[in-house]
């Protein structure tokens, strides 16, 4: 699914606009962005928690040339499901790979 069927999706079963859907989107994207810039977590209730981690710089070797090159520090958001999103997705009685959950 690409961003632009998931806009329509959203749209249909929220009943709000594709437009509506675009700056919420963008607006939680803001968000996300200024709060993992400070290393903050963001929790949305029942769905789940994007925690930020640090990565260190490093330093990696270009496999054509050879060259050595220092790689900046990044921030990655790591997404964390809630229990309740959980269970919407995997009901207790569904079954997976033989056992239930």
């Amino acid at each position: 699914m690409d961003y632009k069927q998931l806009r329509k999706t959203i749209s249909e079963r929220t009943g709000r606009t594709v437009a509506d859907v675009d700056a919420l989107v963008e607006g939680l994207s803001l968000i996300l962005q200024q709060t993992g810039a400070e290393l903050d977590s963001v929790a949305v209730p029942t769905f789940g928690t994007f925690r930020p981690v640090k990565h260190d710089e490093t330093i990696s070797e270009d496999l054509s040339t050879g060259k050595r090159m220092l790689l900046p520090p990044e921030i990655v958001m790591e997404f964390e499901p809630g229990a309740s999103l959980l269970r919407r997705i995997n009901p207790v009685d569904e079954v997976i790979g033989g056992k239930a959950l």
